[in-house]
Order: C-alpha cells, then sequence, then structure tokens
C-alpha cells in the first residue's frame, strides 16, 4: 500500500474512468441529437447542466475512491479534487471532439437547426449585435479550433465543479479514515 501523503496517481484508472465519462457523454449527446430534442430551450438546457454534472461526479467519485483506496483508504481533498478534475476534463474534451464530428462531417446541417432553435428562443430579447456576436459562435463550433476552446472551457468549468463535488463526498482524513 502506499502512503496517503505521497503523490500517487494511477494514470492507467485516471485514462480508463475519463473515457468511460466522455463515452457516457457522447451517449447522452447522441441520443438528443437522434431524438432531435431542441437543445436551446431553458429545460433541455437544465437537464444537460444537471446530467453533466451528475455523470462528471460520478465517475470523478469512483476514480477518488479508487485512489483513496490504494491510500490505506486516505486521500486529501486537494489530491480528491486534481484527480477528479483530471478526469472530468480529459472526458469532456473528447466527448468536445464528438460534437465536431456531429457537425462538421455526420450533419453539417446541425448548426443551422440550432441556430433556428436559438433565434427562437432568445428572440426579440437580445440586442442585434449581440444577436450577431451570438450567432457567430455557432460558425465557430464547425471549426476544430473553436470546439477545442469551447470544450476546454466546458471542462474546465464542469470539471471544477464535478471535482469539487466528488473530493466534498471521497474525501477521508488520513488520520481517522472518516470523511
Amino acid at each position: 500500500m502506499a502512503n496517503p501523503t505521497t503523490n500517487f496517481i494511477a494514470w492507467d484508472v485516471v485514462l480508463k474512468q475519463a473515457f468511460v465519462l466522455a463515452a457516457a457523454l457522447i451517449g447522452y449527446s447522441a441520443l438528443l441529437y437522434v431524438l432531435d430534442v431542441n437543445t436551446m430551450s431553458t429545460g433541455v438546457g437544465l437537464v444537460n447542466f444537471v446530467v453533466t454534472i451528475a455523470l462528471c461526479t460520478g465517475i470523478a467519485l469512483m476514480t477518488i475512491r479508487y485512489h483513496a483506496a490504494q491510500n490505506e483508504g486516505a486521500i486529501r481533498f486537494g489530491r480528491a479534487f486534481t484527480v477528479g478534475l483530471i478526469v472530468a476534463v480529459i472526458g469532456i474534451f473528447i466527448s468536445g471532439f464528438w460534437s465536431y464530428i456531429l457537425v462538421k462531417f455526420i450533419d453539417p446541417d446541425y448548426l443551422v437547426r440550432m441556430k433556428e432553435q436559438f433565434l427562437e428562443q432568445v428572440g426579440e430579447s437580445i440586442p442585434a449585435d449581440r444577436m450577431e456576436e451570438a450567432v457567430a459562435g455557432f460558425d465557430r463550433m464547425a471549426s476544430l479550433s473553436g470546439t477545442a476552446w469551447w470544450s476546454a472551457i466546458a471542462a474546465l468549468i464542469f470539471g471544477a465543479i464535478s471535482a469539487l463535488i466528488a473530493a466534498a463526498i471521497g474525501k477521508k482524513s488520513p488520520s481517522t479514515g472518516v470523511a
């Protein structure tokens, strides 16, 4: 067994769990695509947020618990956060490339439908200059650099939130073995 204070990260487990997370997020995204769900609606946006946080937190928590078990049942909050963040960032980043493949190769008209849904949803509620800027954001999603940029932002935001939740749940004190 490793000492709880070591910098042990089981990269094989972290990568495996990140791929599981990516597969789950891609599966969820593909389901929304196949069902032709209006992803611009407020309700679906809220469900997407909750599902993404739940998936990231669950996978990160499993990885954190594995690392705690390898360290005699103990893992510090900072280590738990780091492990959870790495899993979430890799998983979300990989799933971002599914989005790129979807809008670039599988269904290039998908972005057009998303723009239409966005315009229907938002309508006249934002100024014209902001509307043009928002609609231009959809065009950036069709580029690899745009997808990488938005994946990185989503990975950091969702990853940090999920890692904080998972670390708070999965952390165990090395001295007492309790959370």
